[in-house]
């Protein structure tokens, strides 16, 4: 096999493994490792087995068409399949939850910490501050921030 020969194989095959790397396996991995590896060795043969500027056309082939490679594929359909494209919209605390602050109720479920404890005849979902608390448990809510209410037995 002629150097020539060899130096574009090792640019095809990096370039192929690292589109590998990008379509199918996601990550910085062994294929993205040894399509990098095989394109600076690509231009390692073409400077001592060529002549410098053919070490410097087939690093440049390399860089260039890798660099082609990571701003073409995003645009593929394969590509786009991948990505979320939907928006996701949050919805904020129940402003009624601050109207629970100094009642009382009853725990529905063990509070360890989290459970649910029945308030104004409603369950919610509430947290103590770290401590066990029984089912059937009285208890009184003593903090409100958003959607987190805090408790403690009576």
């Amino acid at each position: 096999m002629t150097p020539m020969v060899l130096v574009i194989t090792l640019l095809v095959v990096g370039l192929a493994l690292l589109a590998l790397e990008v379509i199918v396996l996601p990550g910085f991995g062994i294929m993205g490792v040894l399509g990098a590896l095989s394109i600076l060795g690509a231009g390692w043969i073409a400077f001592s087995q060529l002549s410098p500027m053919h070490g410097m056309v087939a690093m440049g082939a390399g860089i260039g068409l890798g660099g082609l490679m990571f701003w073409l594929l995003p645009k593929t359909r394969a590509a786009k399949g991948m990505v979320l494209h939907t928006e996701h919209h949050g919805h904020a605390a129940d402003p009624s939850l601050e109207e629970l602050l100094g009642e009382e109720g009853v725990a529905l479920t063990p509070l360890r910490p989290a459970g649910s404890a029945r308030i104004n005849d409603r369950p919610v979902d509430v947290v103590t501050d770290g401590q066990y608390v029984e089912p059937g448990t009285n208890v009184r809510v003593t903090q409100v921030e958003g959607a987190r209410v805090l408790v403690k037995p009576l």
